[in-house]
């Protein structure tokens, strides 16, 4: 009994684990797309401004499929300055996958980038290469505007300001500062001449924290009359590991590249520099196996978690058990019924359990998730049974002599197996747990939905057979604190019990066989949750989940990594 009250236990706590990954692509999913405004299509048509031209604010690299651009990078921490320049390359092919390079010559190259004390250049282009990521995983999100906060103020006849905010719903962990950015585009006779973007709040970008953020775009026509951004200069300052820091990225358009138009210079200088046979060139890994189509969605706007992950649980749970009938296999004697000793509608079980176990996921689809998990179970069962005494009762009446002597024998031996009473039998057991599971989820802004469901088995500690696979499916429904990257969950779960539970508690030699039990109890199948669910920077979340039913209490929390 207690080996199935606790694989209960554990298969709900595994499969409340996996939220903790789901609750970022939940909300994400086919989902968090920026909702149409006509309006402020109409102020954009009115003043000049192309529908694209936010990207351009969150990216550069979104103007065209084949552009190459110079980056002068300069960091300050502490007083010390460092500077980098280098080349970015980005290539399309007719799927839409993009190639990104990054061109340098290592003398162009900081030595001591980020304040790091370098031996080559490598460090170097490991912060090239976080710029260079973010840069464009930017691009995927360029148009996650928020189309309801455009506004106009008119300077004069010619001159006006039309300001809009980036949207808080469709940007993923490592670059969701752009949700406290606030974008004023300066419009002189219908045509964009410039744009500002500052901060409203502190972020994180990397390693620093950045307090005070201003980005000025300066536009340009090309040959086909379109815009393009001639220059892009960002100015960030905050601190790094506690000391004053100042980021100055400085980005400049060297060619375009288009199928129809042909090639545009619009720096011939660099261009000579970066078609230099000599230049140095390191491709820039974007885009991994899993989630299948993860492309596609990110083009839609749409945030995905990391594909992998790990997590490690503790669950403390209390279960109540109420019993409808007793059966035990003791040894050569064989089954036998004990309801007529026991009563089990009087007689009832207290289970404590606490657990620790690991989990690793990976998803397979952006709204499909798999698991597998493995852990550890301690079990403590207290079993208070109604004893009756009518089988040594019915015995003595039926043998004075023989029963007397044998009920005073026993009462002696402090066993008073001859008068009805309570009979406390405590159990602690040791468990193994192996499950798999699955997770499904779709979203819409702020609200999320998802599906789970586990199969796991138990196994007493130095047995060799598992116990029966039990189904533990939940629906769940969640809110999205965006500002605070944290989800609220509510839901409940489904226990496919059998209330017939058996199983084999291993073999007692004074019974010369297996101690088995086939018993009758009362259970209710469901329950009902809360939760909450942090992110913690870009790889870390915290859950903690609280569950409450008519038979049942627990508390779990949980620490995940995902890469």
């Amino acid at each position: 009994m207690a080996n199935f009250i606790h694989s209960v236990f554990q298969r709900f706590h595994c499969a409340m684990i996996s939220k903790k990954s789901i609750q970022s692509v939940a909300l994400l999913l086919a989902s968090l797309l920026p909702f149409s405004n006509a309006s402020a299509q109409t102020i954009f048509e009115q003043y000049g401004i192309p529908n694209h031209l936010p990207k351009y604010g969150i990216s550069s690299l979104t103007q065209g499929d084949h552009i190459v651009e110079h980056v002068e990078k300069v960091t300050t921490i502490d007083g010390d300055a460092s500077k980098s320049s280098f080349y970015l390359v980005q290539t399309t092919d007719d799927k839409g996958i993009i190639d990104l390079r990054v061109k340098y010559f290592p003398d162009q190259l900081s030595q001591d980038e980020d304040g790091l004390s370098l031996v080559d250049d490598g460090d170097v282009i490991d912060s090239i290469e976080y710029l260079s990521r973010t840069e464009y995983k930017l691009r995927q999100y360029a148009d996650s505007y928020d189309q309801s906060s455009v506004v106009v103020k008119e300077i004069d006849d010619k001159t006006a300001i039309v300001s809009f905010n980036y949207s808080k719903y469709a940007l993923p962990q490592d670059v969701a500062y752009f949700r406290f950015m606030k974008v004023d585009v300066h419009v002189i006779d219908r045509q964009p001449q410039k744009m500002v973007i500052v901060n409203s709040a502190p972020f994180e970008y990397g390693r620093y924290i950045i307090e005070n953020y201003h980005q000025e775009i300066i536009f340009d026509k090309l040959s086909d009359g379109s815009l393009y951004v001639k220059t892009k200069a960002v100015t960030a300052k905050g601190t790094f590991k506690g000391k004053p820091a100042k980021l100055e990225v400085t980005t400049t358009p060297v060619v375009f590249y288009d199928d129809v138009t042909g090639i545009e210079v619009k720096n011939e200088e660099l261009f000579k520099v970066v078609s230099d046979p000599r230049i140095r060139e390191k491709k820039i890994e974007l885009n991994r196996t899993f989630p299948i189509m993860a492309d596609l969605v990110r083009k839609q706007g749409i945030d995905l978690p990391l594909p992998y992950g790990f997590s490690v649980a503790y669950r403390n749970q209390a279960m109540d058990l109420g019993f409808e009938t007793f059966n035990l296999g003791l040894g050569e004697i064989g089954y036998k019924n004990l309801d007529k000793d026991f009563d089990p509608s009087k007689s009832f079980a207290t289970v404590s359990a606490e657990s620790i176990s690991l989990r690793g996921d990976v998803f397979i689809l952006p709204f499909w998730n798999v698991y597998a998990l493995l852990g550890k179970i301690k079990v403590r069962a207290d079993i208070d049974a109604e004893y009756t005494a009518e089988t040594l009762n019915d015995f003595r009446d039926e043998n004075p002599i023989i029963g007397g002597l044998a009920c005073r024998v026993l009462a002696k031996e402090g066993l008073p197996l001859c008068e009805r009473g309570r009979l406390g039998i405590p159990l602690y057991l040791d468990y193994d747990l192996v499950g798999v599971g699955t997770t499904l989820a779709i979203g819409y802004r702020e609200f999320f939905a998802t599906l789970n469901a586990t199969v796991s088995q138990t196994r007493l500690e130095g047995q060799s057979e598992w116990g029966e696979p039990l189904l533990v499916v939940q629906p769940m429904l969640g809110y999205q604190l965006v500002d605070y990257r944290a989800q609220i969950l509510v839901g409940a779960e489904y226990q496919g019990l059998d209330s017939r539970l058996s199983g084999n508690l291993g073999y007692v030699d004074e019974l010369g066989g297996d101690f088995e039990y086939d018993v009758g109890v009362k259970i209710n199948e469901w329950a009902y949750l809360i939760g909450f669910n942090k992110q913690l920077g870009r790889h870390y979340n915290v859950t903690a989940l609280y569950n409450k039913g008519e038979t049942r209490e627990s508390v779990t929390i949980s620490l995940g990594y995902r890469f």
